[in-house]
């Protein structure tokens, strides 16, 4: 039988770790910070005491009693140096990469990277799908299909009129996205050549009139079965950095969807983007992935749909919000975001006053309304993950 003793590793430089492709990459002391920061985010994925997250420091007593306990968590936390006492454990890491496989390795508790596995995470996968998808949904706008670039040249070529975004074929989180009008501006010629020089090329796609940014969250079990978990409808910043998302029902987000797709439709996208999925990763990836998607308003004022923006092969903020919906009583909703602050002191401020301004309620062991901060909070946060429910 196989063990279900799981390590959580939070390591939200999956991509950028990626792209570089060294088992010792460092990432930039934001990351670092943002990692460190929101360490136990995993203990909302992990169901039972089997589960161990690792964290640099262990959540201070404050946030066991008002957020471990209420929430009748499960997972144990555990620092590096301890981390060898847990035995035989599997590591189960936000993502892959190069330097988390070496780590694992390392500890018996995974495999070394395979060279051929970066390209499954290269937007380039994603136009792959997309393409697939057009061939099986014939309502589908062509427009939307993103076009390789290999120089600057190349890129102010293929460009047209209006607005373009360029993309790092590995970044995430709205990181790695440049807006360009044409001509390209000296200082946007200067960022391109950096992506370019790095990784190779970039992803480039006409900027829609975007109305709604939502997922389709799976699960590629171990016998490549696509499991579908959910819908994730997320904000994001007017630059594509991730925001935030609305935490409910699986029903009440496929609703907020489905009045601009219709609710056949959406059904119709989803089913043909599991043949897609399966057919792309059959074989090749095991584990959680979401698919970011997106409605936007045409010129004509007809809303369509783009399917297949990004594959992200990792857990993601859509994933933890499916899995915060167990921790809220029936029918209520909330937001869950991630909020980031470089100045000392001014995320626990915020948190203080949140939590005067917004009472936490709870009935049975369930949220009913309020606010509850997800990860610790001393006066060195920089980062916080947050859950608002009811009105805010």
């Amino acid at each position: 039988m196989e063990n279900r003793k799981r390590l959580w590793i939070f390591n939200p430089d999956c991509e950028m770790a990626i792209a570089n492709g060294s088992k010792y990459y460092m990432p930039p002391a934001n990351v670092v910070t943002m990692a460190e920061d929101l360490a136990v985010l995993p203990v909302f994925l992990g169901e039972s005491e089997d589960d161990w997250v690792l964290v640099r420091n262990l959540p201070d007593p404050a946030f066991m009693a008002s957020v471990y306990e209420p929430l009748h968590l499960k997972a144990g936390f555990i620092q590096e140096a301890e981390a060898g006492i847990l035995g035989e454990v599997k590591g189960e890491p936000w993502g892959w990469s190069p330097k988390m496989c070496h780590w694992l390795a390392e500890r018996g508790m995974g495999e070394e990277w395979k060279t051929e596995r970066k390209e499954w995470y290269s937007r380039r996968k994603a136009r792959e799908g997309l393409i697939r998808l057009f061939g099986l949904i014939p309502d589908l706008e062509k427009e939307v299909i993103p076009e390789t670039g290999y120089s600057i040249e190349e890129i102010e070529q293929k460009m047209k009129t209006g607005k373009y975004l360029v993309k790092a074929p590995w970044s995430s989180s709205g990181k790695g996205i440049l807006v360009l009008g044409k001509p390209i501006a000296v200082k946007e010629k200067e960022r391109l050549h950096g992506i370019l020089k790095r990784q190779g090329y970039v992803m480039l796609e006409k900027k829609l009139n975007k109305v709604l940014d939502f997922a389709m969250e799976f699960e590629m079990d171990r016998l490549f079965h696509l499991n579908f978990l959910g819908y994730s409808v997320f904000q994001t910043s007017r630059r594509g950095e991730y925001e935030g998302n609305r935490v409910a029902s699986n029903s009440c987000l496929e609703g907020m969807i489905a009045k601009y797709t219709g609710t056949g439709f959406l059904h119709e996208i989803r089913e043909q983007l599991e043949k897609v999925v399966t057919a792309v990763f059959h074989g090749k990836y095991v584990g959680y992935l979401g698919v970011d998607m997106m409605i936007y308003e045409d010129e004509s004022g007809e809303f369509g749909v783009q399917p297949c923006v990004e594959i992200n092969l990792r857990y993601n903020m859509g994933i933890v919000s499916i899995a915060l919906q167990r921790y809220l009583r029936e029918s209520v909703e909330g937001v869950f975001n991630i909020h980031f602050s470089p100045k000392p002191g001014e995320i626990m401020q915020s948190v203080e006053k949140n939590r005067d301004m917004y009472p936490l309620l709870m009935e049975a062991g369930q949220i009913v309304s309020g606010y509850i901060n997800l990860t610790p909070v001393s006066r060195e946060s920089r980062f916080v993950a947050e859950l608002y429910i009811g009105n805010k």
